[in-house]
């Protein structure tokens, strides 16, 4: 059976001149089958992957190319003459009964089975492919029918196949996770070996079944276990699965990104490379992989993407090490760019700077072709240090830099300059909306959002009940904080965690909003525009006390030109503080009518036609959620406050709320809809 079906690589080319080759993109792969399918047996067998033969490359090779996936070269008659010449197993006499029970188990007839059992079948008598019952039961999810075969007796870890692998192999390879847990229940041994040195964890890694990983290891097998050829699960992810897990849960779970494989001395960076995995890539990267690492030939990870032509690879390796594409040499302009806290603290200032000078030089007492020259070296400076010291890390704190050194000018401005300018009245209310916005920004700034806290052990105590009683599922299960993700809940790609009622990443405040902060960002937005529309008045006090000059006598372009020569700095201050009311109202007026009106976040009703799907049953009309209580109730239960006892707000813990009955808080209702149950392997 498994001859033709088995997903595993072979054994490598361990020459040197392969091991080059594939560095540059060449090599190949080789398939069996001839794209008919194949049989087993008496005749009465199975296709796999709707009636192809199944492809499988070599052991990765350094810089391999291809993964040897495409039609096979081999005959259906050269394929069952192979088939007829295997060895019948010592005492194996053929009987029409054990057609009838393989397929009976294949297609989870389980009265057939316990009919066919009962009359004296030996559960552990192998086909004629040295395939047992329960390998059957295994590779087609029939967990009633593998309960029932180990009730009678079926040897769990039985070597079968061509490849001589165990029940558990065969449940692994497939990602039946019920099955998986079933045998390892009773007893399943994920550590043995199969025929071509590879155990469950690697067989996992190399078909992307990310819940499978999770629950091996979970349950105490070793992220960083090698196999005969060295490669560890970690190895067999970067260079096999194109998506993002399981690379970033084995990381997650303690896999090392910097050990060498003992044939090639390759790591699982050299493997991503070699197979232009980017995802996996930038995982590695993210989790320290070491981009100087030389394999056996001396190739670096940049070596290997140099050979390959890959210009993003090339970035995003030199990127990491601190480099830019163009740069060459080690001068003083290179190491200084190497140096990830300097082009930080660069980024940091580069908004203050250019405030700065754009209001500062208009208002110097020099002729305007001094002012313009000076502004146009100030601009050529600070381009020039933009591109050749910022990069894309440095970039992220802009946001928030930009609205720091905007309220740092503003508020210098106001206290410096407007201040005698302002009422008293004017003055308190700015004195008071200032100590509001500020203390809310510092909350939404620094405080929590609702970040879901698990410690190391809960973890894999979640992963195994979530697996055992059929809940672990993708879509509910975050793969990098390895926890059940609440309801509302989201994994925040920039902060690196899982926030409870994930609103947005919000870059002004340099953090997530979400359950813990989202009620502080509110107040935030609501305290800022008093601030600015002050700020503005007090401006326009100014011009008219200072200037002497007025929008209702002078008109609006001889005011214009009169402020703007008057007081430069000012007229700049007042660009910026039009600029933040307007944007501020804005996001407000969509924020309260989210929370409000809509009753959902800004993550949901972004993703809306997801969440629909998700919770289809609770959705009764277009638009509305199972959160939506109605404008009064929304209202109550976002700010907390009862009205004086009028209404009741739902009090809610949004990091252990895991079902959208909430009046039910902190139950799970899961039910598993990845049953697999109808897929035939026959």
């Amino acid at each position: 059976m498994e001859a033709g079906m088995k997903p595993y690589p072979t054994q490598p080319d361990t020459s040197e001149d392969h091991i080059y080759s594939l560095a540059h993109g060449g090599g190949h792969g080789h398939s069996h089958g001839d794209g008919h399918g194949h049989s087993h047996g008496d005749g009465h067998g199975h296709s796999h992957g709707g009636g192809h033969g199944h492809s499988h490359g070599g052991v990765p090779c350094s810089g391999h190319g291809d993964q040897g996936h495409g039609k096979g070269t081999h005959s259906e008659s050269d394929m069952m003459d192979h088939k007829l010449a295997l060895p019948l197993p010592p005492g194996f006499e053929p009987s029409p009964r054990t057609h009838d029970i393989v397929k009976a188990t294949q297609y989870g007839l389980i009265d057939q089975v316990k009919e066919v059992i009962e009359d004296g079948f030996d559960v552990n008598q192998p086909d004629l492919e040295n395939v047992t019952l329960l390998h059957w039961a295994a590779i087609n999810n029939r967990l009633d029918i593998a309960r029932y075969f180990i009730s009678k007796g079926a040897i769990i870890e039985k070597l079968g196949g061509d490849l001589s692998s165990t029940p558990l192999h065969w449940a692994v390879r497939q990602g039946h996770l019920p099955m998986v847990v079933l045998l390892m229940q009773y007893g399943a041994d994920p550590s043995i070996r199969d025929g071509e040195g590879y155990s469950c964890i690697h067989i996992a890694a190399q078909f992307a079944h990310t819940a499978v990983v999770a629950y091996l290891i979970a349950k105490g097998q070793d992220p960083n276990m090698a196999d005969a050829n060295g490669m560890t699960p970690l190895m067999w992810a970067a260079y096999k699965t194109f998506a993002i897990d399981p690379t970033r849960l084995l990381l997650t779970l303690g896999a090392s990104p910097n050990i060498q494989d003992s044939k090639f001395l390759n790591g699982p960076l050299h493997w991503a490379v070699v197979t232009n995995n980017t995802a996996s890539l930038k995982c590695l990267l993210k989790a320290g992989a070491d981009t100087y690492m030389e394999n056996k030939l001396k190739q670096t990870p940049l070596d290997l993407a140099s050979m390959r032509k890959n210009g993003f690879l090339i970035m995003k390796l030199k990127e990491h090490r601190g480099e830019t594409v163009q740069q060459a040499g080690n001068s003083l302009l290179n190491r200084l760019k190497q140096n990830k806290v300097l082009r930080r603290r660069i980024a940091s200032v580069m908004p203050f700077m250019i405030l700065f000078f754009v209001g500062f030089i208009p208002s110097l007492d020099l002729s305007l072709m001094i002012r313009i020259l000076l502004l146009c070296f100030t601009y050529l400076g600070l381009y020039m240090v933009g591109k050749n010291i910022m990069d894309t890390h440095a970039v992220e704190i802009l946001p928030i830099s930009l609205g720091l050194s905007t309220k740092l000018c503003l508020y210098s401005t106001f206290f410096y300059i407007l201040w005698p300018h302002v009422d008293c009245i004017k003055q308190i209310v700015f004195l008071c909306s200032s100590f509001m916005m500020l203390l809310s920004f510092y909350k939404c700034w620094k405080g929590d959002p609702g970040i879901i806290k698990c410690s190391e052990d809960d973890r894999k105590r979640t992963i195994i009940e979530l697996a055992e009683t059929s809940t672990l599922e993708l879509d509910r299960f975050c793969t990098t904080c390895l926890i059940r993700k609440p309801v509302r809940s989201k994994h925040c790609s920039q902060c690196d965690r899982c926030v409870a009622k994930f609103d947005h990443h919000c870059p002004w405040v340099d953090n997530c909003i979400g359950s813990g902060n989202h009620m502080w960002f509110i107040f935030y937005l609501t305290f800022l525009p008093p601030c600015l529309a002050i700020c503005i008045n007090g401006m326009l006090h100014y011009w008219s006390d200072v200037c002497h000059t007025t929008f209702e006598v002078d008109g609006f372009w001889i005011y214009l030109g009169q402020v703007t020569t008057c007081s430069p700095w000012t007229f700049w201050m007042f660009l910026n503080a039009i600029a933040h009311i307007t944007w501020v109202l804005a996001l407000l007026l969509s924020q309260l009518f989210q929370v409000l009106v809509l009753g959902v976040t800004t993550n949901e009703r972004m993703n809306q036609t997801r969440y629909i799907k998700q919770h289809k049953d609770d959705v009764h009309q277009k638009g509305k959620t199972p959160y939506n209580r109605g404008l009064i109730k929304n209202c109550a239960d976002f700010f907390q406050c009862g009205c004086f006892g009028l209404v009741r707000p739902l009090r809610v813990d949004w990091t252990h709320q895991f079902t959208t009955d909430l009046t039910n808080n902190g139950v799970s209702n899961f039910v598993s809809s990845s049953s697999r149950e109808n897929y035939q392997f026959v």
